[in-house]
């Protein structure tokens, strides 16, 4: 049973993919026709994302046990990194854009449709990447918009942190964007993709799981001049709740 609902899931998940994409190229165009203005655009874009979102975690069988509610405002959401599935455990309600790394852009349907989203894809290992990211960042956190980003740069087992690489925290700190910081754990920790496990195989036996459990813990917001207290205190606050949240799926 286990193979056969990981094979329609995927193929239901990639279907929807393609329709999501599809609707967004054709809203798209519509849009362009008549001129619309861009924060109905971006707010249209928005709506179709978290539609998506929410029906993805249905395909998947994703169960979400929330702790604290997202922002009313643009902030910049900053969450460890455990999975590919992190990616849709954020159905805020305002527009935002995702940063990621460089590698996922070509993946088929994945990449193509963050790219359609807007999502500011770098190359953690160009220092001019890494640049021209901030730029960017701070250029939609000041159109209104926010941000999602995985500070650690890659998916990690844990149950502690990695290092979260310092760069966003001196664009916030320097600019006043509040950050708020997101717990993430999952009931089972096999699910983060780390090492030299392929993707198919990987997502393919955990898709095939009856449920995917997964903790979800929201901070508050939080503002500091200090770039390095800034990140410290960030990555602290979320070490102690991801461990918490492990405990308490390991009791």
């Amino acid at each position: 049973m286990r193979p056969i609902r990981a094979f329609i899931r995927i193929v239901l998940f990639l279907l929807l993919s393609l329709v999501t994409i599809a609707r967004l190229l054709l809203a798209f165009s519509v849009m362009r026709l008549v001129g619309t203005e861009i924060e109905t655009k971006r707010a249209c874009i928005h709506r179709r994302f978290v539609a998506f979102v929410r029906q993805v975690q249905g395909i998947m069988g994703v169960r979400i046990q929330w702790d604290g509610q997202f922002p009313q405002e643009p902030a910049v959401l900053m969450g460890n990194h455990r999975s590919y599935v992190d990616a849709i455990l954020f159905p805020v309600g305002f527009p935002v854009v995702y940063v990621g790394r460089v590698e996922s852009k070509s993946w088929p349907v994945i990449g193509w449709g963050a790219s359609l989203l807007g999502t500011i894809w770098v190359d953690r290992k160009s220092k001019d990447s890494r640049r021209a990211t901030r730029a960017a960042v701070k250029n939609r956190l000041q159109q209104g918009m926010g941000i999602v980003i995985f500070p650690e740069g890659t998916t990690f087992k844990g149950p502690e942190l990695l290092e979260y690489r310092p760069g966003m925290f001196y664009t916030c700190a320097e600019e006043g964007f509040p950050i708020v910081p997101v717990a993430l754990e999952y009931r089972d920790p096999n699910i983060a993709w780390v090492d030299t496990a392929w993707f198919i195989p990987h997502a393919f036996h955990h898709f095939g799981a009856k449920h995917i459990d997964v903790a979800v813990r929201i901070g508050e917001a939080v503002k500091m001049t200090d770039a390095e207290a800034l990140r410290a205190h960030v990555r602290k606050w979320t070490e102690t709740q991801v461990l918490e949240l492990r405990a308490q799926f390991d009791a």
